[in-house]
């Protein structure tokens, strides 16, 4: 009888414990802090997001404390967002994800290209942006795939000149 209860209690922690994640109660103290926005919900997680999220945690608690500071900034501004923008964040953030290596070094390349461009610079290039249509927009991004790094960084420099111009009307016709 005795070997039949421990069986049974062998079975049924195997599947609790199948999946291979931990819960809640089972995450170290400095896990549990890191995650503590699931904790009310950690164990009704899908295992691949728990894993996920617990390997992100991982590598938190290696990060330097201004990385750390800079990621709780980020986490907070995506919290204050409206549902919809969280959603289009996450849907591009998935799409990212998936690109290959090579695709991530230009993305890295243009984001850099664009941080050091002066703050008007940004906003014309932003505005003008917002005012394509989505057709416009899926040409532009179906044009650049298709370009060499030279034509890229000559393309950009017109569009970047075209917005410039743009803000340069629109200012002078304010005056």
């Amino acid at each position: 009888m005795r070997l039949i209860i421990v069986l049974i209690y062998l079975f049924y922690s195997c599947l609790l414990f199948a999946d291979g994640v931990p819960s809640w109660s089972q995450l170290n103290s400095q896990q549990q802090q890191v995650l503590s926005a699931f904790s009310s919900n950690w164990d009704r997680l899908p295992v691949e997001r728990r894993q996920h999220l617990l390997q992100k945690a991982d590598n938190f608690s290696q990060m330097t404390a201004e990385q750390q500071q800079k990621m709780l900034q980020r986490f907070e501004n995506l919290k204050n967002l409206p549902l919809d923008q969280q959603r289009k964040l996450r849907e591009h953030y998935s799409d990212v994800n998936s690109f290959s290596a090579d695709e991530k070094t230009e993305v890295h390349k243009r984001l850099a290209w664009f941080k050091n461009l002066p703050d008007e610079q940004k906003q014309a290039m932003r505005d003008r942006w917002r005012a394509m249509t989505p057709e416009e927009k899926q040409k532009m991004r179906e044009k650049f795939r298709n370009m060499t790094p030279e034509e890229r960084a000559a393309e950009r420099e017109r569009f970047m000149h075209s917005g410039q111009a743009t803000l340069d009307e629109s200012q002078s016709s304010s005056k």
